[in-house]
């Protein structure tokens, strides 16, 4: 039988009458639909996606989860929360449940610095102009860089996530103001249900900040899926730490969009963490828009099970002189796959580029697969770019002598599976993620 889609004009109408959005907002979400309509979904067919089928996602048979105004203390969040909040050492926070920010805890000392925390929604009635400026300036309907731009279909996502989006975050960080303990964000998601969730974060000159944001499920749900996007702004001098944290549920249909726009002498520290969800897609990007920025771009993931995990990255330079480095590594076990592709792309304009690119993959079984595709695209001739890959077994002898010496072989994959990981865990500074991304990784080597 043949599923009648849940998505149409008219929720997307609702989506924005129930959030009393303003005008302008309405027509962003509306050319987003338009998009979203006319187009195909990405297959096998599509050269970014030749690795990935999505065909059986159940995009359009779920109901899209809307706020519903709920709210909870800190004692009735949920268990996985609760649970985080008491290893994480954060600034301040707050907490998603589905479509509702249902608690939030931000310093006065942030705030009378005039660091602005809080949810998408809230920023258009108080902060308005701010958001209007920058919303949609980095991730949108048509935002294709690369080979990526010759293929429509890629924005089919984005599309139905900007036309759809029920709830988000908004962090500013004013000209000149630092901290250095993260603020935190936990997306707790239910199962049976589409959600859809952006972030923006504004760096203003000379400012610096931590964000950590992370998903979090029950382990195991009803097939579910979830969009996402992450808008980076940086403006000059300005530097942030920013890490994308995904440990959903079995059932989970992930997929994530985010970019950053560097201006000049900007920075930014990015890490990408997937070890949940059942298919997951995660594009990442920085654009060196401005002479001396920088980007460094880290990944981590670990796939069991039947898991599939796509990334792709993308280092677009335009300006001169600017600086990027991507080191994407991961383990794979059972009957799981992993996808890296990412792209190096310079502008004629971006003389003095300083570019690197690296995936290195684990595999712990004979059933488990990793896909790697590098790629250089250099209009500049006065460059230092480099990129390479490598995927691998586990080396026999190596678990052999640890059991040997009387350790368990979970044990023994463990110390293996870390020693190949250290070098990007080595540039987590800091310690309570790296101590937790390393706990993940414990778990998922001995299921």
């Amino acid at each position: 039988m043949e599923l009648t889609s849940t998505l149409n004009r008219d929720l997307v109408l609702e989506v924005s009458r129930k959030l009393a959005e303003p005008q302008w907002l309405l027509d962003k979400r509306l050319a987003a639909w338009d998009t979203f309509a006319k187009l195909p979904y990405p297959s096998t067919r599509t050269e970014e996606w030749r690795y990935t089928d999505i065909s059986e996602v159940p995009f359009e048979s779920l109901k899209l989860e809307l706020p519903s105004g709920k709210t909870l203390t800190r004692e009735t969040l949920p268990a996985e929360v609760k649970a985080r909040l008491g290893q994480a050492q954060l600034s301040g926070f707050v907490v998603f449940v589905g479509a509702d920010l249902v608690y939030a805890e931000v310093p006065e000392e942030l705030s009378k610095q005039g660091v602005i925390l809080t949810s998408l929604h809230e920023a258009l009635q108080s902060h308005l102009e701010q958001v209007r400026e920058n919303l949609f300036k980095a991730v949108n309907w048509d935002d294709l860089v690369g080979s990526q731009a010759n293929r429509r279909e890629n924005v089919k996502i984005p599309a139905l996530n900007a036309a759809l989006f029920t709830h988000g975050v908004f962090l500013y960080v004013p000209k000149g103001v630092e901290f250095a303990k993260p603020i935190g964000v936990f997306k707790y998601l239910h199962g049976d249900a589409l959600s859809a969730s952006r972030t923006l974060i504004v760096g203003d000159v000379n400012s610096q900040g931590v964000y950590i944001e992370e998903y979090i499920s029950s382990p195991k749900v009803s097939p579910s899926v979830n969009t996402s996007s992450t808008e980076l702004i940086l403006g000059q001098g300005a530097k942030l730490r920013h890490a994308h944290i995904q440990t959903l549920g079995e059932g989970f249909y992930h997929f994530h969009r985010q970019r950053a726009h560097l201006g000049r002498d900007a920075a930014l520290n990015d890490l990408v963490v997937d070890m949940g969800g059942s298919i997951v897609r995660a594009e990442v990007q920085s654009e060196m828009l401005g002479a001396g920025s920088a980007s460094e771009m880290l990944g981590l993931y670990f796939t069991s099970g039947t898991q599939h995990v796509d990334h792709y990255t993308l280092q677009h330079h335009v300006a001169d002189h600017a600086y990027s480095d991507v080191l994407y590594k991961g383990a794979a076990k059972d009957q799981s796959r992993t996808v890296y592709a990412g792209l190096i792309k310079l502008e004629p304009s971006a003389q003095k580029t300083d570019a690197y690119q690296t995936n290195r993959n684990l595999l712990l079984s004979p059933e488990a697969r990793a896909d790697s595709v590098p790629q250089l695209e250099i209009a500049a001739n006065d460059v230092k770019c480099s990129h390479g890959s490598s995927t691998a077994p586990v080396e026999p002898g190596e678990l052999f002598y640890l059991m040997s010496r009387g350790l368990p072989k979970h044990v023994g994959q463990q110390i293996l599976v870390k020693a190949h990981l250290t070098d990007v865990l080595a540039r987590i500074p800091i310690v309570p993620l790296r101590e937790h991304i390393e706990h993940i990784i414990e778990e998922k080597v001995r299921l």
